[in-house]
């Protein structure tokens, strides 16, 4: 057998991640809180307000275990580098990784690309969003694999 290091597909099944949460409401209520000192009509400081609210609802519903980007909720790297990602309702979806993914030990964040839609599918994992071994896989695959999940 040549190598059994990727001889399973690796399943992530993300769940909210309290960490993200916590960012995308601080940087939001943050964003909210500068305003008060500008000197700006309160006519556009509410109306910015609101835009940022309804920016931290829209981050929010996009949480894994809320709904998740698209309705995914499994993402399965497949041996052969593919990747599926099964939405709530039973459907798979064939994506590529992109290029433009991002690895660090505190945040993945899995940029898809599917054929015949434009722009990209994006999943921004936290640490405490999947189990830490799956985590730790994740990573080390996404480094060794190469961003673009080609095997070998």
């Amino acid at each position: 057998m040549s190598s059994t290091k990727y001889a399973q597909p690796l399943r992530l099944q993300p769940k909210a991640s309290r960490i993200l949460i916590g960012f995308l409401v601080a940087g939001h209520l943050g964003a909210i809180a500068i305003l008060f000192p500008l000197d700006l009509a309160l006519a556009v400081k509410i109306t910015i307000a609101v835009v940022l609210l309804v920016s931290l609802v829209i981050a929010l519903r996009k949480q894994p275990g809320r709904m998740g980007e698209g309705g995914v909720q499994m993402l399965t790297w497949q041996t052969d580098g593919e990747w599926l990602l099964e939405t709530v309702d039973g459907k798979q979806l064939k994506a590529t990784l992109h290029e433009s993914t991002y690895v660090h030990p505190w945040l993945v964040v899995l940029n898809f690309r599917q054929e015949g839609k434009p722009g990209l599918l994006s999943f921004a994992l936290a640490p405490d969003a999947l189990d830490q071994e799956i985590f730790r896989a994740l990573r080390v695959r996404l480094k060794v694999a190469g961003k673009t999940g080609s095997p070998g």
